[in-house]
């Protein structure tokens, strides 16, 4: 697997730059006394953005947490699959029903929001809509319709289901490149797609649906 210290380097600095902004926000404030009407106001002015920069910091710790239980979900399951794809390549050639069988097995109890935990739900929405919404993000939206198989007429209806598996006759999403850059990474036998607006996670061995995030991407347009 990937290493998760970028991601995770690009949330810690919110935190300390919180906590700074704490420090260097109070300091005037506790310099003097209030003397004056003005000086009352200047304090007001302190004391709210005190109170922003401990709201940005907790949201960032809140991200950084979420973040990291998502990688241990990932990480477990990825174990799951490695354990079961060993086990089965020891008796026969694996095939992709066999090995999604044996994990569907494995996981009888999953329940969507056991990979995509919900602390981490917030900022994959959020680096998500950072990539699809505004001017400059037509490639990005053109690769994420087109292979959706919510979009396309041809292709097998997709119900994100966990453990459901990916029907062969459905099409695939591109993730694409900007957006693949700013979601956490994943090991080989795990990809992202899209169904509609919804993020899953596919297994790319056994093709069995492992988790989803319900409208993860801001509004597509039609094809």
């Amino acid at each position: 697997m990937e290493t998760r210290a970028p991601m995770i380097r690009r949330i810690a600095p919110r935190i300390l730059a919180g906590s700074l902004t704490t420090l260097w926000l109070l300091a005037p404030a506790q310099a003097r006394p209030m003397e004056s009407p003005q000086e009352k106001v200047e304090a007001a002015k302190v004391a709210k953005k005190v109170e922003t920069a401990k709201s940005a910091k907790h949201e960032a710790r809140e991200e950084l947490e979420g973040l990291q239980r998502f990688q241990k979900q990932v990480e477990k399951y990825a174990r799951i699959h490695q354990n079961h794809l060993a086990r089965l390549g020891k008796q026969q050639a694996v095939t992709a029903q066999a090995l999604a069988d044996a994990i569907a097995v494995d996981r009888a109890q999953a329940r969507q929001g056991d990979v995509f935990v919900p602390e981490v739900q917030p900022l994959l929405r959020h680096l998500i809509a950072d990539q699809l919404k505004g001017p400059d993000t037509q490639a990005a939206v053109k690769a994420v319709v087109e292979g959706n198989p919510a979009k396309e007429a041809d292709s097998v209806p997709v119900v994100p289901r966990v453990n459901a598996v990916y029907p062969s006759g459905a099409t695939r999403s591109t993730v694409p490149p900007s957006l693949l850059l700013s979601l956490p990474p994943l090991p080989e036998c795990l990809h992202y797609r899209f169904v509609n607006r919804d993020l899953i996670l596919v297994d790319s061995v056994a093709q069995i649906i492992v988790d989803y995030l319900p409208a993860a991407a801001p509004a597509l347009p039609v094809k």
